[in-house]
């Protein structure tokens, strides 16, 4: 065993301690957590960007569409459209090509055991994609 003096540190080896003031960060340093003027001025501007996301995913959906299609349909016939897919001729291996390439694209699952129709259009497959986010 060794004596106890060997066992003590002496007090140029003991960690310092820091004063409290060292240990506070500054106010400057601090994140700073908004007003509630500046989270709604934030909300708002949030909501006026959706809509020009809506129409970049709506428009790049009619590509995939096209695309699908092998360019029977284009991309404006498709945007213009106010009836279903299937009503402007998309047929099963077109959906089924347009999944793959949203699923791709996006990142998202489509089930294709969803009732028939649940994304038939050009608007629902934006909602489903914008819902999926």
């Amino acid at each position: 065993m060794r004596p106890l003096e060997e066992l003590r540190v002496s007090q140029a080896e003991e960690p310092r301690m820091r004063p409290l003031e060292e240990l506070r960060v500054s106010q400057a340093e601090e994140p700073r957590m908004g007003t509630a003027e500046e989270l709604r001025v934030s909300q708002a501007e949030e909501l006026r960007m959706r809509p020009v996301e809506e129409s970049r995913v709506r428009r790049r959906v009619a590509e995939l569409v096209s695309r699908a299609t092998d360019g029977e349909l284009k991309v404006e016939e498709i945007m213009a459209a106010d009836c279903s897919l299937t009503a402007l001729g998309v047929g099963s291996l077109a959906f089924l090509r347009l999944i793959d390439a949203l699923e791709e694209e996006y990142g998202v699952q489509i089930d294709l055991a969803a009732p028939a129709g649940a994304l038939d259009s050009l608007d629902e497959i934006v909602a489903h994609l914008g819902a999926t986010r």
